[in-house]
C-alpha cells in the first residue's frame, strides 16, 4: 500500500506541474458557476413575478438542466484530457523501464495511477460544495441527502471514466491518440444503449453496457445498487484490462 500511495503522490505532482490540470480546474469552476448562478437568477425572477417555485433542490441540482446533469457533460469532455498522459507518458519517455526495474508490480502502477485520478476527481468535484453550501443557506428545507447523492453518482461516474482513460492510456505512447481514443471509447458506450432496440437479448445486452443514464437516479436522490454496482464493475474491469 505504501508503493501505491508513492506512485499516486509522483502522479499527483507530475498533474499538477502541468497546465493541463490547474486550467481544467479553473474551467470546471467557472463552467459551473456560471450554471448555477444562471439557475439562481431564474428562481429569482419567477419570485418576483409571482410566479412561484416548488422543489427548489430537485431543479436546482438535478433535473435535464440541473447544475448536476451539466456537470456530467464536462467531466465527459475533461477526463480524457486528464488520463491521457498517465501510461502513455511513461512509455513515451521511457521511464517506464525504470517503473518495471524498481521493486513495484504492474497492479501497484495501475492502482497508484488510479488513485491519483480519484483524488483530483475529490479536488474537482469539492468545488461544487461552494455552491451546494450557498444553495443551503438560501433555500428552505434544502435537502443535503438528495444533493450528496448525486455528488455520489458523479464521483462514480469520475472514476468510471478514470478507468477507462487509463486502460486506453496503456495502449499507445502516444498522449492524443489516448485522448481522442478514450474520447471514442466513451462515445460509444453512451451510444451503445440505442443498439439493437428491436432485438430483446441485444437490448439486454446494450443496456448492460450502456454508461449513458447511469446515474440519473443517483442525481435525482434515489441510491439504487444497480447502478452503483454498475460502476463498481466497470472500474474493476477496466483496472484489470489495464494491470493486464
Amino acid at each position: 500500500m505504501r508503493r501505491i500511495l508513492k506512485i499516486a503522490k509522483a502522479e499527483l505532482f507530475t498533474l499538477f506541474y502541468s497546465p493541463v490540470a490547474w486550467l481544467i480546474l479553473v474551467a470546471f469552476t467557472v463552467q459551473v458557476g456560471l450554471k448555477f448562478t444562471g439557475l439562481m437568477a431564474d428562481f429569482v425572477y419567477r419570485e418576483d413575478i409571482g410566479f412561484g417555485n416548488g422543489f427548489l433542490t430537485a431543479n436546482l441540482l438535478g433535473g435535464m438542466f440541473g447544475m448536476y446533469n451539466t456537470v456530467q457533460q464536462y467531466l465527459y469532455l475533461y477526463m480524457p484530457l486528464l488520463t491521457m498522459g498517465l501510461m502513455s507518458r511513461e512509455f513515451s519517455s521511457g521511464s517506464i523501464k525504470l517503473l518495471y526495474s524498481s521493486p513495484v508490480t504492474s497492479s501497484q502502477i495501475i492502482m497508484g495511477k488510479f488513485l491519483a485520478m480519484m483524488a483530483y476527481g475529490l479536488v474537482l468535484l469539492g468545488t461544487l460544495i461552494l455552491y451546494i453550501g450557498y444553495a443551503a443557506c438560501v433555500v428552505d428545507n434544502f435537502a443535503f441527502a438528495e444533493a450528496l447523492s448525486g455528488l455520489l453518482g458523479l464521483y462514480l461516474l469520475l472514476c468510471a471514466f478514470a478507468a477507462i482513460g487509463l486502460f486506453v492510456s496503456c495502449l499507445t505512447s502516444y498522449q492524443v491518440v489516448a485522448a481522442v481514443a478514450t474520447l471514442g471509447a466513451l462515445a460509444f458506450l453512451n451510444y451503445v444503449g440505442r443498439m439493437g432496440q428491436e432485438v430483446p437479448f441485444i437490448r439486454d445486452i446494450t443496456y448492460w453496457l450502456s454508461i449513458s443514464g447511469r446515474s440519473d437516479e443517483l442525481i435525482n436522490g434515489l441510491i439504487s445498487s444497480e447502478d452503483v454496482f454498475y460502476f463498481l464493475i466497470v472500474i474493476g474491469l477496466f483496472l484489470t484490462l489495464s494491470i493486464m
